[in-house]
């Protein structure tokens, strides 16, 4: 056997328990890294998810905008469409008010050159 003393053996367990206590200490070290970098990503995490709700919001106003601009590009093709009857409509009422004021002219004319030699006779 071998011959140990006491005073070897209080050494042996006072080197482990230092070991121990060290170990102790860089697994608490790494808990405390592991935590803080798993709070960092968390917080990245968080950053991103917010960017990503203010572009959906975004998307989403973009979407209500293109819809009102569409029912308003339908409501102006509505009036557009009107403005273009109604011009067909005075172009055509203009000709035939011209071609009345040309033969109610010409009757005139032919009524007076009728007077005028009635009377000139």
């Amino acid at each position: 056997m071998m011959d140990l003393s006491l005073n070897d053996i209080y050494k042996s367990i006072g080197a482990l328990t230092a070991e121990v206590q060290g170990l102790r200490r860089d697994m608490e070290a790494s808990e405390r890294r592991a935590a803080l970098e798993n709070r960092e990503a968390d917080e990245k995490r968080a950053v991103v998810h917010r960017r990503m709700d203010d572009i959906i919001s975004e998307v989403g106003d973009i979407k209500t905008d293109i819809a009102t601009i569409t029912e308003q590009v339908k409501d102006s093709k509505t009036v557009t469409d009107d403005v273009k009857k109604w011009k067909a409509m005075g172009i055509g009422a203009l000709g035939v008010v011209g071609i009345g004021g040309t033969a109610l002219g010409v009757s005139l004319a032919s009524y007076f050159e009728w007077l005028a030699k009635l009377f000139h006779r």
